[in-house]
């Protein structure tokens, strides 16, 4: 049973404890259960009571937290699950679980390097690879296909995604300015 990053707590929400979840894509509402972690602390389970989806996050009632001050004092807390308790996203989505570790590759075949990490961009969330070329940020685009069963991710990048060669940097000038 293996625990996985499922979200972070953003925000407090009203007055009565609710959190504010982000990251999760709707994980929160079959989960009994998650387990909060902060830095060097050790994490603590807490029953999840009630989880509805607010605008970009979930709003979530966890057992204990009561208050706006509770809920405040949970802010920055990662959000983990027991894996097992996920069951599947479902058809073209992904839990961010899924994805970290996986090999990707052109479709030409061209290794480009793992999934090392996830950021949330708002508009789209962008895989964090790392390989021979380095860190290279691919977002989950219509060019990406994830096939979980082959245990990789295949990318057609437009022109000059995956292209990190560094020429140097030129000085910026503006005008010459008289004088």
């Amino acid at each position: 049973m293996g625990l996985v990053r499922i979200g972070k707590v953003v925000r407090a929400i009203g007055l009565r404890g609710l959190v504010g979840i982000a990251g999760t894509d709707g994980a929160l509402a079959a989960l009994e259960e998650v387990t909060l972690r902060r830095g060097g602390e050790p994490p603590g389970t807490r029953k999840v009571m009630e989880a509805r989806p607010q605008g970009r996050v979930w709003a979530v009632q966890l057992d204990g937290v009561s208050s706006r001050e509770a809920a405040e004092a949970l802010v920055g807390c990662e959000v983990l699950a027991v894996r097992e308790a996920l069951g599947e996203a479902g058809e073209g989505v992904y839990f961010w679980a899924d994805l970290e570790g996986l090999a990707v590759v052109t479709v030409a075949g061209e290794a480009v390097g793992t999934v090392t990490g996830l950021l949330e961009t708002g508009a789209v969330d962008v895989l964090v690879v790392t390989g021979g070329r380095g860190e290279v940020l691919i977002p989950l685009a219509p060019y990406v296909t994830v096939d979980r069963a082959a245990g990789k991710v295949v990318v057609d990048p437009p022109e000059g995604l995956l292209d990190l060669e560094v020429k140097g940097r030129e000085e910026k000038g503006g005008p010459e300015r008289g004088g």
